[in-house]
């Protein structure tokens, strides 16, 4: 339907004359004339349209009525096929018809999901519905332009996560990783055989995937530092050592008895234990909350013999007291900051005897 930006410059009038004569039977007609408009002016005059009926030579003259369903403003109005189109839609050859990627009658038009349907997605592709549309992307292991979709050899284009210690070979939108002879895992992991306390460079060489390396450059398993002797409680040799923020590792060959004189032990603490054997040697964790100078005493019986060693929260060894002899207490200064460090008290005596070890915040 097409409306005009301003007044018209003509319009239909309709004229209704009506004849002189007898009242009771009077004569009418219509007549249509043309009024045109002359333009802008100085001043409005109102335009008043007459016209004489050759008949009867009245100039009445009517309006036409403002309620006429045809005229608005003096022009006709008609309504076209295609006014009535709905969104997604367009005329076409005086019809609505509903956009490509939509269906319905014209007026009303919905999307259609090409995915759930008709699409030209590969068969090794994802179709997502658009309005309208859709689209197509390749699935994982895949490439192309989602219509086309070609795999992918991650193994010869260096894109698998196989193991260094295993073979990749390519399959069908995706790998394998195989662990080669002498390894086992999953092909994305390959350990070693190699056990606890065996030599290794690398952690692949490793039945348990950890190999310390620097100090000790050995297969080692992860332990925890909560207790005084966790590796002993795994039926193993070592120190419990920190070796990163949180990983503990046990580190070393130290070995002690089948007791359970280890502890954990703070400032202030003053405990007594007993040797085993003649090579008995007790571990004990020492945890330390503030920085300072912590004074360590171990004190035998009178008729034994008493060594006393310190290492390191990474279970190298910083120091060892054995200056006096039989009967007579070993002690050492540490001076350290806040964390651990350990004290392994050691039988060098020809007896099993009993002790005491103490720490003291000097």
């Amino acid at each position: 339907m097409n409306f005009a930006s301003r007044t018209p410059t003509s319009a239909l009038l309709v004229l209704a004359l009506a004849a002189c004569g007898d009242s009771e039977s009077p004569l009418t007609a219509t007549a249509t004339v043309t009024a045109t408009d002359p333009g802008p002016t100085s001043e409005t005059t109102p335009q008043t349209t007459t016209g004489e009926d050759p008949t009867t030579g009245d100039g009445t003259t009517t309006d036409t009525p403002d309620d006429d369903p045809t005229t608005t403003g003096g022009t006709t109005m008609s309504a076209g096929p295609c006014d009535s189109c709905g969104a997604n839609a367009s005329c076409v050859d005086g019809a609505c018809v509903c956009d490509d990627g939509f269906e319905g009658d014209g007026q009303s038009c919905t999307d259609v999901d090409e995915c759930a349907g008709k699409n030209d997605c590969a068969v090794d592709a994802t179709c997502s519905n658009t309005p309208g549309g859709y689209d197509c992307a390749c699935n994982d292991g895949y490439k192309g332009n989602g219509f086309s979709c070609a795999d992918v050899d991650e193994c010869n284009e260096d894109l698998d996560m196989c193991s260094d210690n295993a073979s990749c070979t390519n399959q069908d939108g995706g790998y394998k990783c195989t662990c080669d002879d002498g390894f086992t895992g999953d092909g994305f992991t390959c350990n070693g055989s190699k056990e606890f306390g065996e030599t290794c460079a690398t952690n692949s060489e490793c039945a348990s995937g950890l190999c310390l390396a620097g100090d000790f450059d050995m297969c080692t398993v992860p332990c925890s530092q909560q207790v005084a002797n966790d590796c002993g409680a795994q039926g193993l040799a070592g120190l419990c050592a920190q070796v990163d923020a949180n990983l503990f590792v046990c580190a070393g060959d130290l070995t002690f008895g089948a007791d359970t004189d280890d502890e954990v032990l703070k400032a202030g603490d003053k405990v007594t234990r007993a040797f085993q054997s003649k090579t008995d040697a007790d571990v004990f964790l020492i945890n330390i909350a503030i920085a300072g100078d912590y004074l360590v005493v171990a004190t035998p019986d009178p008729d034994d013999d008493i060594q006393i060693e310190f290492y390191n929260p990474d279970a190298t060894q910083f120091g060892e007291v054995n200056m006096v002899g039989i009967g007579q207490a070993e002690s050492g200064l540490v001076t350290t900051q806040p964390g651990v460090f350990y004290v392994v008290a050691r039988n060098i005596g020809a007896s099993n005897g009993g002790y005491t070890i103490e720490v003291t915040k000097q």
